[in-house]
């Protein structure tokens, strides 16, 4: 008698359990940012540049875009500590961009040259470099998902332009008058237009297509405004 009296027990729990609303699906999280379209092969180009300066290392310049392939040269950087008596950096055009590798040619050191000082030498030839290892500016606050100012906008600054308010990290891609980049936002514009450096936890690191490359490092380049059409 005990015995079926807790199997019926058991058998009402298990119908009311039948009979108990479903769980409401969950939220979904939120959605991931777009990213912006990358061209997944060479793309050529035509830009001034400078060296990378966050270190005192020389910069490698290979024979093909490996770590792997001969070096042909090397490009002295001017020294993030400023310990180096030379103001001006190494300056090249790009050529080519691969995602990880840029092609350079034609580097210079002239602009440190005066009176009392020669040039550094450089290798002045074609070659490969990280694509970590150039820098130039961008007189530009909107980047873009695609080379397409109709394409989705990923970075608007406002007024500012991106390398006001951020460092350029790393060169992916050209496409005509258009760069690929990954750009880390450290400071933003504060009271007085003063620029604020930002927490390390509130940077934030971009990578969107942009316009208006300058490539001139002392000062801003003469270049119609593309953040008005």
């Amino acid at each position: 008698m005990v015995r079926s009296a807790v199997r019926r027990r058991m058998m009402a729990a298990a119908l009311l359990l039948s009979h108990a609303t479903p769980a409401l699906p969950q939220a979904p999280g939120p959605a991931a940012a777009p990213a912006a379209w990358e061209p997944g092969r060479p793309t050529t180009c035509r830009f001034g540049a400078w060296t990378r300066n966050e270190t005192a290392e020389p910069i490698v310049v290979h024979a093909e875009p490996s770590a792997t392939s001969a070096v042909v040269g090397w490009l002295p950087t001017t020294g993030a500590d400023g310990s180096t008596a030379y103001d001006y950096s190494v300056a090249f055009e790009i050529t080519a961009a691969t995602g990880e590798w840029l092609q350079i040619f034609g580097a210079t050191d002239a602009n440190n040259a005066d009176d009392n000082r020669a040039a550094r030498p450089v290798y002045s030839g074609s070659g490969w470099i990280r694509a970590d290892a150039a820098r130039f500016g961008i007189q530009s606050a909107r980047g873009y998902q695609r080379p397409d100012t109709a394409s989705l906008r990923l970075v608007d600054l406002g007024t500012d332009w991106a390398t006001e308010l951020g460092t350029l990290t790393r060169i992916l891609a050209c496409a005509d008058e258009w760069v690929l980049v990954d750009l880390t936002l450290h400071s933003s514009r504060g009271p007085g237009a003063r620029l604020t450096e930002l927490p390390a936890a509130d940077q934030q690191r971009r990578r969107a297509w942009f316009r208006s490359v300058c490539s001139s490092e002392e000062t801003t380049c003469d270049l119609r405004s593309v953040d008005r059409e």
